[in-house]
């Protein structure tokens, strides 16, 4: 949790700055357009000895301009940004103090006039670095400054007469004043409720994005591409839910006699080059490698994606995969290798599938009796002498074509399940089917 949080906190940084240093370039814009157009206002004979705003203006641009120097370097976060907006936001009170130090009327001069605005201007800027307490910290200290000022300017601002006497009172009335200065404090508040909206959708991005990175990685390999786009934008497939699908065990014959006698690196490279052939079979025929189980290998179908007929799917990819291992035998016994031999069981059914796992490690998976007895049935093709062994309930749902190469093997009992199993058998493609179920009926699964 402390990594997520440091992660976030770094693209808020990052994503702040960056806003921050567009914010500050129109600052620095609307300074030199006003540095500008005072003189000329001036020459028209618009306005009248501003050049107090005209000097503000040219310090405004650059302070900004200052604001936008640290922002590109990534600067502004933490304390930096505290010690340099509380003084930012007040800009327009130094102004005031010190036009109040130099001109007759003080700071009521031009307290009424434009620069007053520039308060809401750089309250919101503070809202680019996500963080309620400075954006209302500023709004106080703007009220703060604008109230402080006009109390500066109270004396010269009573001697404002005019045929309108609301006029006159919303030049000259204190609770006026403070009603706008308050308006300033609850603006500043107003832009930090905004900002933690803004972080609060910056987290859920990135939440987002590094979900869909870690299945992205989980499912990558094992998947097309367009079974992992469907995953990644799909946020229901990856909660828990109830999928009606069909569920694959292979398994490698006497891998652990193998491994035995063989070097690592050979067992290794072997075994990658059989997982390649096998999930390719699977991936082929829109199924979803759940896991590796050491040799294993337990695939879905229809459980991610929809399929027509998820029985049918997988028992095509079994038989893929039954040709992928005769060509991969075919290569090794070239090189004068052993053959790999497997067995492959399906049964279909109602699976429970998520993200299963603890805070810290989860694996997206299906559980279920039905994945339970896919595994056992597997170990069946032992003894029915078959490499590819059904359930009835894949059986019911094949096309008459598929059913053909399957032959009924009898009821047989299961380890770890009281009820027994009706099974069927399958040769490989091209092979018929398996021989006849010798008397008894039963066989024992392991």
């Amino acid at each position: 949790m402390d990594a997520d949080r440091e992660n976030l906190e770094r693209h808020l940084r990052v994503a702040g700055n960056r806003a921050l240093r567009a914010g500050t370039f129109w600052a620095m814009l609307l300074g030199l357009t006003s540095s500008a157009a005072l003189p000329v206002m001036m020459a028209a004979g618009a306005a009248e000895k501003v050049e107090g705003p005209w000097a503000f203006a040219g310090i405004a641009t650059v302070c900004s301009g200052l604001v936008w120097v640290l922002a590109r370097g990534e600067r502004v976060h933490g304390a930096v940004a505290y010690a340099v907006f509380i003084p930012f936001v007040s800009l327009p009170t130094i102004f005031f103090l010190a036009m109040h130090a130099v001109l007759p009327s003080g700071a009521g001069t031009f307290i009424t006039g434009p620069i007053s605005y520039l308060y809401f201007i750089l309250l919101a800027l503070t809202g680019f670095l996500f963080d309620f307490r400075l954006s209302a910290l500023s709004g106080v200290a703007a009220g703060a400054g604008y109230f402080g000022a006009f109390l500066l300017g109270r004396e010269a601002l009573g001697t404002v007469t005019a045929p309108d006497p609301l006029l006159v009172q919303d030049f000259t009335s204190p609770p006026i004043w403070a009603l706008k200065a308050m308006m300033m404090a609850f603006g500043g508040a107003t832009v930090g409720a905004l900002a933690v909206v803004a972080k609060g959708l910056v987290a859920r991005v990135l939440a987002e994005e590094r979900e869909k990175q870690g299945i992205s990685r989980l499912f990558g390999q094992y998947v097309s591409e367009e079974v992992k786009d469907k995953i990644l934008s799909d946020p229901g497939v990856r909660l828990g839910e109830r999928k009606t699908a069909a569920v694959l065990f292979a398994d490698i014959r006497g891998f652990s006699t193998f491994s035995e006698r063989a070097e690592p690196e050979a067992i290794v490279r072997r075994l990658n080059a059989y997982f390649d052939a096998m999930v390719g079979a699977i991936v082929r025929n829109g199924g979803v490698v759940d896991k590796f189980i050491g040799d294993g290998i337990m695939a879905v179908f229809g459980g991610v994606v929809a399929l027509a007929n998820p029985a049918e799917s997988a028992l095509r990819a079994a038989c893929d995969m039954r040709a992928a291992l005769k060509r991969l035998n075919a290569a090794w016994a070239a090189e004068g290798l052993e053959p790999f031999e497997n067995g492959i069981g399906i049964h279909h059914g109602e699976i429970l599938q998520g993200s299963i796992g603890s805070e810290v490690r989860r694996e997206y998976t299906a559980i279920g009796d039905v994945v339970n007895i896919a595994s056992r049935v597997e170990g069946l093709t032992k003894d029915i002498k078959a490499p590819v062994a059904i359930t009835l309930d894949v059986h019911r749902l094949l096309p008459e074509t598929l059913r053909a190469d399957c032959r009924p093997m009898g009821v047989l009992k299961v380890k770890g399940r009281c009820e027994p199993v009706e099974v069927f058998g399958m040769q490989d493609p091209g092979c018929g089917p398996p021989p006849p179920q010798g008397s008894g009926g039963e066989a024992r699964g392991g």
